[in-house]
C-alpha cells in the first residue's frame, strides 16, 4: 500500500511540476510582450522580478519532490507534507502573478 501511495504521489508531484513549468513560460513570454510603462500596476522590471522568484519557488519544489521520492519511509510523510507546502507556495505565486497580468490587461 505504502508503494503505490509514494508511487501515485510520484506521478502526482511530475504532473504539478510540469504544469507548473508551462505556466512559467507563459507568464515569462507574456511578461515579455508587455509593455515596459512604469505605470502599470507593476512595472516590467517587478514583474520579471516577481517571475525570478517564482522560478526559485519552482526549483524548490523540484528539491522538495526530491527529497520526498528518496526518502526512507519513516520520513516520508513528514518529506511529503515540505513538498506539499511548497506546492502551495508555488501555485499560490503564479496565481497571484496571473491575476495582476490579467488587471494590466484590462
Amino acid at each position: 500500500m505504502s508503494c503505490r501511495n509514494r508511487h501515485a504521489y510520484d506521478v502526482e508531484c511530475r504532473d504539478l511540476l510540469q504544469a507548473t513549468a508551462d505556466r512559467l513560460d507563459r507568464l515569462r513570454s507574456l511578461v515579455e510582450r508587455s509593455s515596459p510603462e512604469a505605470r502599470d500596476v507593476m512595472s516590467r522590471e517587478d514583474m520579471e522580478r516577481a517571475l525570478d522568484t517564482l522560478r526559485g519557488q519552482h526549483n524548490r519544489l523540484c528539491a522538495r519532490v526530491e527529497a520526498a521520492r528518496i526518502a526512507t519511509d519513516d520520513a516520508w510523510a513528514f518529506a511529503r507534507a515540505i513538498a506539499d507546502q511548497a506546492a502551495e507556495d508555488l501555485v499560490g505565486g503564479l496565481d497571484r502573478m496571473e491575476a495582476c497580468l490579467r488587471r494590466k490587461a484590462a
